[in-house]
C-alpha cells in the first residue's frame, strides 16, 4: 500500500524537484506540529503500520534514535518522557518529509500516558485518604478503649448553668439555660441520656444541688424562682416563686438538712427555706455585696450555722438556731468566691478573686490564719472541690483546674484544662474518683479522673521538675519529664 501523494517519502525512483533539495532552513521556533485534518485522519487510519515502520528506520539517524531502540520504544507504549524525548527530535530533525501520522500518533499516545498516570496517582491519593481515615478510626477507638473517665456530655444550642453528681449512682443532673434538667447516665465507655425534666423553670438554671439521698433535686434560676422536684418524676414538691427581691438573682444554694436549705443573692440577702412550712423560715442581710458560697459547719454545740462567702472579701457566720449573725470577719483585700470546709472540718477554706487560698480556724472566724498565694497571676479562684483532707482542687477562670496540698501548703499542678475559657462550675463525684467541670456559656462538661490522689505520695512527687506547672496524670497532657524519663 502506497502512502498519500502528500504524506509519501521520496524514493530513489522517484524525481524529486530543485525545491525538494534544498529545502528552506527553519529554526527550532519556527518548527509547527499541524493537526490533520479529518481527510487526512481518515487517510492515516489506512496507513500500514509496517510502511510506518520501515519509514522510521530510514530516518533512524535524523532523529538521533539508538540503535538498539526497539519499536516498541519507537512507538511510546512505556513511558511519556520516551514520547516528550521522541517529539523534542522531531522538532529538532531537518527532514521536512516527516509523516504527520508519526507526529500525531505521538502527541496522542503521550496524552494518553499522561492521563495513565494522572489516574494511578487519584488512585493512590485515595488509598492514602482510606488508610488516613483507618488510622485514625483505629487511634479512636484505641482511644476509648484506654479512656479512665466518661467523654464529654453536650447539651446541644443550649448552654448550662449549674450540674451536681448523684450521690448514689453514676448519674449527674445539668441545668439548662432553657429551663431544663436534664439527667444523664455516665461510665468511661459512654455517656447516656436518660430523661429531661422539662421546664422546671422558665430560665436559666443558675444552681443545681441533689440532697443526701438523691430523691430530689434543688434549683434556682434567674428569675429567682427555687424548686424542689422529685428525681424520677420531675414532679414538684415545693416552689418557691420569687424567692428573692426583682433585679437580684440568686448566687448560692446549700442544703442545711431534709427539711430546710439556703439561698443567697447578689445584694447579700441569705434565706433560709422550710419545705414542711412551704415557705421562707427566715432572711437576713448582713453584707452589702454578692454571697457566693453556702456551706453548713456545726458549731461547738454540734449545732448548723451557715458560713457565707461574699463579694466583700468577709465571711459572715449565721446561727440557725437564734436566726443572727455569729461573727463576721475581717474583709479580706479580695472577694470570697468560694468556701469548703477540711481536715475533718475543723478548717474553712476559701478562694479569692485574686487567686489566693486563705483559711480560718473552726469557730475562730474573726480573721484569717493563714494564706497560700497562687501560681497563675491573676487568676481568679471560681470555685474549690475537697478531695482528700489535705488536697483541694481549684477551677480558675483562666481555665485551669488545679490541685494544691494543704497543711503543708503546696502546689501540686494542673488537673486539667479548658483552654482559653473560664472554669466556673465544678464538681466531685460519689466515690472521689471523676470530677466534672464547665463554663456558664459552654455546652459541654468535661470528667478528668483524679483516682491517684487517693495515694499520692507528695515526697516521690516533688522530685518533678517545677510542680507549679506539672501536669497530673488527669489533664492527659505529657510533660518533659516524662518525655525524657524513657530515655534514660
Amino acid at each position: 500500500m502506497c502512502l498519500p501523494f502528500l504524506l509519501q517519502k521520496p524514493t530513489d525512483d522517484s524525481p524529486v524537484s530543485d525545491e525538494e533539495q534544498a529545502p528552506e532552513e527553519q529554526s527550532d521556533e519556527d518548527v509547527i506540529i499541524y493537526s490533520v485534518s479529518e481527510n487526512d485522519s481518515s487517510s492515516a487510519s489506512s496507513i500500514d503500520s509496517c510502511s510506518l515502520n520501515s519509514w522510521v528506520d530510514d530516518h533512524n539517524n535524523d532523529f538521533e534514535i539508538d540503535p538498539v531502540t526497539s519499536d516498541d520504544d519507537i512507538s511510546m507504549s512505556d513511558d511519556s518522557d520516551d514520547v516528550d524525548n521522541l517529539l523534542n527530535d522531531i522538532g529538532h530533525s531537518s527532514d521536512d518529509s516527516l509523516p504527520n501520522e508519526v507526529l500525531v500518533d505521538a502527541i496522542i499516545h503521550r496524552d494518553d500516558v499522561e492521563d495513565e498516570e494522572k489516574d494511578e496517582d487519584d488512585d493512590e491519593e485515595e488509598e492514602e485518604e482510606e488508610e488516613d481515615e483507618l488510622v485514625s478510626a483505629f487511634i479512636s477507638a484505641s482511644s476509648d478503649r484506654n479512656r479512665n473517665h466518661p467523654p464529654n456530655i453536650s447539651v446541644g444550642n443550649v448552654s448550662i448553668g449549674g450540674f451536681s453528681f448523684h450521690p448514689n449512682t453514676n448519674v449527674i443532673a445539668l441545668g439548662l439555660s432553657n429551663g431544663d434538667i436534664a439527667m444523664h447516665k455516665y461510665s468511661n465507655e459512654k455517656c447516656e441520656h436518660l430523661r429531661t425534666n422539662d421546664n422546671v423553670h422558665l430560665k436559666k438554671i443558675m444552681a443545681l444541688e441533689f440532697n443526701n439521698t438523691g430523691d430530689y433535686i434543688y434549683s434556682a434560676c434567674r428569675d429567682n424562682n427555687v424548686s424542689v422536684s422529685d428525681v424520677e418524676t420531675g414532679k414538684m414538691k415545693v416552689y418557691f416563686e420569687k424567692a428573692h427581691r426583682d433585679g437580684n438573682f440568686v448566687t448560692a444554694l446549700s442544703i442545711i438538712d431534709e427539711n430546710t436549705f439556703a439561698t443567697g443573692d447578689e445584694d447579700g440577702v441569705v434565706n433560709v427555706w422550710d419545705i414542711r412550712a412551704n415557705g421562707c423560715r427566715f432572711s437576713l442581710k448582713k453584707t452589702e455585696d454578692s454571697i457566693n458560697s453556702i456551706i453548713t459547719i456545726n458549731n461547738n454545740s454540734n449545732q448548723p450555722t451557715l458560713a457565707c462567702a461574699s463579694g466583700d472579701g468577709s465571711l459572715t457566720i449565721i446561727d440557725l438556731s437564734t436566726k443572727k449573725m455569729v461573727i463576721q470577719s475581717e474583709p479580706y483585700k479580695s472577694l470570697l468566691t468560694s468556701c469548703v470546709t477540711m481536715k475533718r472540718k475543723t478548717k474553712v477554706v476559701c478562694g479569692t478573686g485574686e487567686g489566693s487560698l486563705i483559711t480560718f480556724n473552726t469557730g475562730d472566724y474573726s480573721v484569717y490564719n493563714d494564706e497560700f498565694p497562687c501560681v497563675d497571676k491573676g487568676a481568679a479562684i471560681n470555685r474549690l472541690v475537697p478531695v482528700t483532707e489535705n488536697i483541694i482542687i481549684s477551677a480558675l477562670d483562666n481555665g485551669k483546674i488545679r490541685a494544691t496540698n494543704l497543711f503543708p501548703n503546696c502546689h501540686l499542678g494542673i488537673v486539667g484544662h479548658h483552654q482559653d475559657m473560664s472554669v466556673d462550675l465544678l464538681d466531685i463525684s460519689d466515690n472521689g474518683h471523676l470530677i466534672a467541670s464547665t463554663s456558664y456559656f459552654s455546652n459541654i462538661v468535661k470528667f478528668w479522673n483524679i483516682e491517684f490522689f487517693e495515694d499520692f505520695d507528695i515526697k516521690n512527687h516533688f522530685k518533678k521538675i517545677n510542680p507549679k506547672e506539672f501536669n497530673l496524670p488527669s489533664s492527659n497532657v505529657v510533660n518533659a519529664t516524662d518525655f525524657f524519663s524513657g530515655l534514660q
